[in-house]
């Protein structure tokens, strides 16, 4: 699994360096980008922990199979 949590602990960094230096409307519209990511990725990896369990719950191998696959080349 890959952690990317680095990564953009840097970015965010290097776009806070760059806004206190000066209001520059591209750094504050990168933030806003970086931010909208970031909350969609959650999502997504949240949607799919709770798909998983719910296949895990009914006992459905073939959805669970299915969705794990999904997870993993979402999360690779």
């Amino acid at each position: 699994m890959k952690d990317n949590t680095s990564y953009n602990k840097k970015m965010n960094e290097l776009v806070k360096q760059k806004l206190q230096k000066r209001n520059d409307p591209f750094a504050f519209s990168l933030v806003a980008q970086m931010i909208l990511d970031e909350s969609l990725h959650d999502f997504h990896i949240n949607l799919y922990k709770k798909r998983i369990d719910e296949a895990l719950e009914k006992c459905d191998r073939e959805l669970f199979m299915k969705l794990t696959e999904e997870y993993k080349k979402f999360i690779g």
